[in-house]
């Protein structure tokens, strides 16, 4: 049986679009209804709701109950709350199709993902992991083609301050690497979904070897997370690009440069003197004075 994660303090409307993927018929069309009809839900009645969503009363009510609260009352209490404090979700899709309209619509989403994650983050999940990862022997990361970038960036960041890391685009290298865990390794199992055969299974091999387990992932009960002893989460998006998930990806690169930068002021002395080392090296390799590019180049 799958584990349930505390949601009790996550925003409600974070709430509805974390869980969506694992609702019934009935609560998605709750869920839809609710996101993209928000400023009705000052003066909604549940039997409204029900007629509107075409499910029975009953099923509104199993619908908050899912989401932690004791019935519908409490549910839009909290709903309304959440909603004053502007975290309104705006109608799928871009506002236009313009450059200059498509650029805002990417900036605006992003930026709204951004104070969505922060204004529901964990912070005792972020000290755990701060902790552990600064004390850790080695850093594994384990991650499929959509999040390998992040993984790559967080494993050369955590290399140039002084780690030993272990990071393979290879999924097959990868579940090597997680049989090679043992107790004082950390793993980083980084998945948008939660639902990544290969990451899941890497993660669950690495924590049975012994390893601490890390998940980074946007909804809240994922295949993932009954292999992390650590969750961290980002808040989800609802769009028409949500499996490009753009804004996800920025909220996961803050939460993993704020693990980054933390490990690294604790261990000033020794980032420091990793970091200038690795730099005096690097450059080395830089362009030197008077270089001139070959003709075929110019």
């Amino acid at each position: 049986m799958k584990k349930k994660v505390a949601i009790q303090n996550i925003n409600s409307l974070t709430k509805i679009k974390s869980l969506y993927p694992d609702m019934t018929h009935a609560e998605q069309n709750i869920a839809d209804y609710i996101l993209n009809n928000s400023e009705e839900m000052f003066t909604i009645t549940i039997q409204g709701l029900a007629q509107r969503t075409m499910v029975s009363l009953p099923s509104v009510n199993r619908f908050a109950k899912r989401l932690g609260f004791s019935g519908f009352k409490d549910f839009k209490t909290e709903l309304i709350k959440d909603i004053g404090v502007s975290f309104h979700i705006s109608p799928d899709g871009m506002d236009d199709d313009s450059v200059e309209g498509v650029t805002k619509s990417i900036f605006n989403k992003q930026i709204g993902n951004l104070k969505e994650t922060l204004d529901n983050i964990n912070y005792t999940a972020i000290n755990k992991a701060v902790d552990t990862v600064g004390s850790a022997r080695c850093l594994v990361f384990f991650a499929v083609p959509s999040s390998i970038p992040l993984a790559f960036d967080f494993s050369w960041k955590y290399s140039l301050a002084g780690k030993t890391c272990l990071f393979n685009s290879d999924i097959y290298t990868q579940k090597i690497f997680a049989t090679q865990c043992g107790r004082g390794d950390v793993a980083f199992g980084i998945s948008f979904s939660g639902e990544s055969s290969e990451v899941v299974d890497c993660l669950r091999i690495a924590g049975a070897s012994g390893a601490t387990t890390i998940c980074i992932t946007t909804f809240i009960e994922p295949s993932i997370t009954e292999h992390a002893d650590i969750k961290l989460f980002t808040a989800p998006v609802r769009s028409l690009y949500q499996k490009i998930d753009l804004p996800s990806k920025i909220s996961q690169t803050a939460i993993m440069d704020i693990i980054y930068l933390l490990v690294v002021m604790n261990n000033k002395e020794r980032a420091s003197k990793s970091i200038s080392k690795s730099e005096k090296e690097l450059l080395r390799h830089r362009k030197k004075p008077g270089y001139k590019a070959s003709k075929h180049l110019k």
